[in-house]
């Protein structure tokens, strides 16, 4: 079963490359990937030129409409295959990844779409999360060589795939406003069709934490998108519950802000230096319209 991969990207020259590598590297599950760029000022379309010249299922669209929406829906509609992965440039696939979302959806039909959980390659402290999420998909393997699945309650556009036909039933009702979370609201309108959304353990992935390093009040416009996303759906307790989980994560991204910004993760070393350095790469995508 090949996999179409989509992949947004607005100004994302510094981690491009490494990122399109790790997919080719995948093998020949990934049938072709779709760098949508979408208005890119900085040299990330001549990158992935010249990345296409040498792989031919690297290919290149543009998107004129700003936003991670566009760019992304865009991606899926050029799609050529049955079951459409999506990542973003700061996401690092691992080994595996690819096959594991061709075997899930081979074996298991009942699964319209799908996603596994993520640490942040880019901040410290992240083996306590690992070892939770490593139980958890521990888990979902196991429900999985039972013939079952272990429910995910929302995609991230981060690392998820959706079947064609399940992504052709919902397209003429997601959002394309910028002050959503996309992937949130693609996830309530599958869950709305009864489709189902399983957590699938061998589609590993780590995740950039650069909205993280922006500031509490970059983070805090962030996190309004979540409960935004919910009330666009009707659903007002999950609004609030999002509100109390935002500011939660506020208060202790806010603490951490200062560790976090000294983290050097190419030495993997904390330095004072690189807590005073400005990088725009790690700034939060929420500026850009990408989330």
């Amino acid at each position: 079963m090949p996999i179409s991969v989509v992949l947004p990207a607005y100004n994302e020259e510094a981690g491009i490359v490494s990122c399109l590598e790790r997919l080719i590297h995948q093998g020949e599950a990934v049938a072709e990937i779709i760098v949508v760029n979408n208005n890119s000022t900085d040299a990330t379309a001549e990158l992935v030129t010249g990345i296409a010249r040498r792989d031919s299922r690297v290919r290149m669209i543009d998107e004129s409409k700003p936003g991670v929406s566009h760019a992304r829906y865009a991606g899926f509609d050029a799609a050529s295959h049955e079951v459409i992965a999506s990542i973003d440039s700061d996401t690092e696939v691992v080994s595996g990844w690819a096959e594991a979302i061709e075997q899930t959806f081979a074996e298991h039909s009942q699964i319209a779409a799908g996603g596994s959980l993520m640490i942040m390659h880019d901040l410290p402290f992240q083996k306590h999360f690992q070892r939770r999420q490593d139980r958890i998909k521990r888990m979902a393997a196991r429900r999985l060589a039972d013939g079952r699945h272990l429910r995910l309650l929302a995609l991230s556009g981060a690392n998820s795939a959706i079947r064609r036909h399940a992504w052709e039933a919902i397209k003429d009702q997601v959002s394309y406003r910028r002050d959503v979370f996309e992937d949130l609201d693609r996830s309530l309108h599958l869950q709305e069709a009864g489709f189902e959304i399983a957590l699938i353990p061998g589609m590993g992935a780590t995740v950039s934490g650069r909205r993280l390093l922006a500031g509490p009040r970059e983070f805090l416009k962030y996190a309004a998108c979540g409960a935004r996303t919910y009330r666009l759906h009707g659903k007002t307790a999950m609004a609030a519950l999002a509100w109390v989980t935002g500011i939660g994560n506020l208060v202790r991204m806010t603490v951490l802000l200062p560790v976090n910004r000294a983290w050097d993760p190419d030495t993997r070393t904390f330095s004072l230096r690189h807590m005073r350095s400005h990088d725009e790469f790690r700034e939060s995508p929420i500026k850009s319209g990408l989330d």
